[in-house]
């Protein structure tokens, strides 16, 4: 059974045959299979993915602009909560009610956030 691995451009992997480490820069297609291509110091190897091991992912600092997105959405969930919170105790609903309402308002708005947050992250290849 083949064993998947997905991969992002910039993942950082070790080849089990020469036992260096490389930078993932991009996938390869022949027709025996996908080639993962590494950065290595001496320039760029294909590797087969069977003879790749992950050692860490790529990640990059916050920018400004998804620091003032979430900071953004953060302002817009509590508003959202407050505002259905307050809309249900002027209606005459009982604490649970006005704290669920709440609570609902936050979490729309939050897991809205997140689902943006999935749509503009790297993508990542199953090789």
């Amino acid at each position: 059974m083949k064993r998947a691995i997905k991969l992002a451009i910039g993942d950082v992997v070790r080849d089990r045959d020469s036992k260096t480490l490389g930078t993932v820069s991009g996938i390869a297609a022949q027709p025996t299979g996908n080639l993962v291509a590494l950065q290595v110091t001496g320039g760029v190897r294909l590797v087969e993915p069977k003879d790749v091991e992950m050692v860490a992912r790529r990640s990059e600092p916050m920018t400004t602009r998804r620091a003032v997105g979430a900071v953004t959405a953060f302002v817009l969930a509590l508003l959202v909560a407050y505002l259905g919170g307050n809309t249900a105790h002027r209606l005459g609903a009982d604490w649970l009610v006005v704290g669920l309402t709440s609570l609902g308002g936050y979490m729309a708005v939050s897991y809205l956030y997140g689902f943006v947050l999935r749509l503009v992250r790297p993508r990542r290849f199953r090789v």
